[in-house]
């Protein structure tokens, strides 16, 4: 257990920075108290040699880091009888074989960050197109040395959002965005997602998932369908209610990949913007045909 002794400032640097390296859409950077992991502002300090973090689930992940590197690192070797007599050369000191495969962490496979970003999705699919998905974006920008600066975000019950500044440090250069979810847009839109894709799973002849609309357009669940052990309903409700507990991070993640690509050249709208946009000119056009 990584309380168990005293931890130095720099074991905990660089687990913030393997944690980050695992997840490209954090980053992170040094304040007087410690370090700064962001979006969230979530502090982390090595006080007393003890690892402090305004995150739980994160100091979690930090100490399962600390504790996986400190298994692997082979333990220093006692000096010699002759190193110990004089300081005279004796050779050089052969590292400590790992011991039944402390080399492999807790899973007992090695793992290496290039290989796991080697396999990570870039893209996804809306309607037939490919696009950038936030890692691809965050990769790119990252290699481009480009700067993320989160201007606000915040929520309140009906509403959460995020604001996000990408900057060229070179040039000054910046491209700003700014992403926002309404709590019952939000939660209607994430219910038929995934009662849609659970519904998927149901093989012939089961019970029917969805079984009807309710009066705010939320979809009705069979009562005799149980999911993950529980009555579909309770199920699709948690789901939901634990998306929304997420949705902040989720507007500024979007925004990010959203100012991202507006620095990268690429094409940030979604497809839905697009298409409202190219009504709107296609009504200004036939509005200005008929005045003429």
């Amino acid at each position: 257990m990584a309380g168990a002794r005293q931890l130095r400032k720099q074991e905990v640097a660089d687990a913030v920075k393997d944690f980050c390296a695992l997840h490209p859409e954090l980053a992170y950077r040094p304040n007087e108290a410690g370090l700064l992991i962001v979006p969230g502002d979530i502090q982390v300090s090595c006080i007393d040699g003890k690892l402090e973090c305004s995150d739980l689930e994160i100091r979690g992940k930090l100490i399962e880091i600390i504790v996986m590197a400190t298994d692997t690192t082979p333990a220093p070797q006692e000096p010699t009888r002759d190193q110990q007599s004089d300081d005279r050369p004796t050779g050089t000191n052969v590292p400590a074989v790992p011991r039944n495969g402390q080399d492999k962490g807790k899973t007992g496979q090695s793992f290496d960050v290039d290989t796991w970003r080697g396999k990570q999705d870039r893209t996804y699919s809306v309607a037939g197109k490919t696009a950038p998905n936030a890692f691809a974006a965050s990769e790119e920008a990252n290699r481009r040395g480009l700067c993320t600066q989160i201007m606000d975000s915040g929520r309140t019950h009906d509403l959460v959002w995020g604001h996000v500044r990408v900057v060229e440090p070179k040039t000054g250069q910046y491209r700003e965005d700014r992403v926002s979810h309404e709590r019952a847009t939000f939660c209607l839109l994430k219910a038929w997602e995934d009662a849609n894709s659970q519904a998927k799973y149901q093989k012939p002849g089961q019970p029917q998932l969805i079984i009807g609309v309710a009066d705010d357009n939320m979809p009705i669940l069979n009562p005799d369908v149980k999911i993950k052990g529980m009555p579909a309903s309770l199920w699709l409700t948690m789901a939901v209610m634990r998306s929304w507990s997420f949705a902040d991070r989720d507007a500024i993640t979007k925004a990010e990949r959203r100012a991202e690509l507006k620095m990268l050249n690429r094409e940030w709208r979604e497809d839905d913007e697009i298409n409202l946009e190219l009504e709107e000119e296609k009504a200004v056009t036939e509005a200005v045909g008929r005045k003429g």
